[in-house]
């Protein structure tokens, strides 16, 4: 009896075996799939603000086909992976509904337009592929937003004190006279953060006068803050510690 279960299981193994390699040897290789994908999953665009800006995006195919082959697209909304999708608006970006790679080609191109409307930081257009398109495609293409200036960027960079609500500012072209052409106030839930200016501006003259309403600027009685500001790339003042005001004037170029 021990003989005959022995035999048995030995029989079923082999046949178990068999089967098993039959499986494998019908099962489908990675080369037998199509997958299709965006040159990166995150790319930088820059726009130049105040205007329009136009990107080239490249699409690849795993496999090339004896004809054209048409790849659907779609801009997908702000809450698509947990709010990791759009966040500007429709109005203000052009994006074709499909890409078309050429008969045995394994790339293709298509542009990407978006307006300016006044974007600051963390804004992007998020593309996928629609679901209509028979080809594997799991990664999404993010174009994160930078605005960039088309003749010289100035940044403000500051930290706050204890009492950010004391702390305001103002940028003035005196060129021609004085024309005010950004200032900020009102960072009463700021304290001990940091924010960010970016601000285009052409060439001329300018000043700029940071404020404290208490008149003890913003180091080091009440706090570690400070204040940068960086044209271009080079930095043309630091500071902190004044008492009702501070004021810098620079020419460009």
């Amino acid at each position: 009896m021990k003989k005959f279960l022995f035999g048995a299981l030995t029989l079923f193994s082999v046949v178990f075996i068999a089967c098993d390699n039959d499986i494998e040897s019908d099962a489908p290789s990675v080369s037998d799939y199509d997958f299709v994908s965006f040159q990166d999953d995150n790319v930088e665009f820059e726009l130049n603000q105040n205007s329009a800006s136009t990107q080239t995006i490249t699409v690849y195919n795993s496999k090339t086909s004896s004809s054209d082959v048409i790849y659907n697209l779609e801009v997908l909304p702000l809450e698509f992976n947990g709010g990791a999708g759009t966040t500007i608006s429709s109005d203000f970006y052009n994006v074709p509904s499909s890409v078309t790679i050429p008969a045995n080609a394994s790339s293709a191109e298509f542009d990407v337009t978006i307006t300016d409307n006044n974007y600051g930081g963390g804004e992007r257009l998020v593309l996928g592929f629609a679901d209509n398109t028979a080809a594997l495609n799991p990664h999404p293409l993010s174009l994160d937003i930078v605005v960039v200036c088309p003749v010289n960027e100035f940044i403000l960079d500051i930290t706050f004190d204890n009492y950010a609500e004391e702390t305001s500012w103002e940028l003035y072209d005196l060129t021609s006279g004085q024309v005010l052409i950004a200032s900020g106030s009102g960072y009463g839930d700021l304290d001990d953060q940091s924010i960010q200016e970016r601000i285009c501006i052409e060439d001329g003259d300018f000043g700029f006068v940071i404020y404290d309403a208490y008149a003890d600027g913003i180091c080091c009685s009440f706090g570690q803050g400070s204040y940068t500001l960086t044209v271009n790339g080079e930095v043309i003042k630091e500071g902190g510690s004044f008492g009702a005001n501070d004021v810098t004037t620079f020419t460009l170029p």
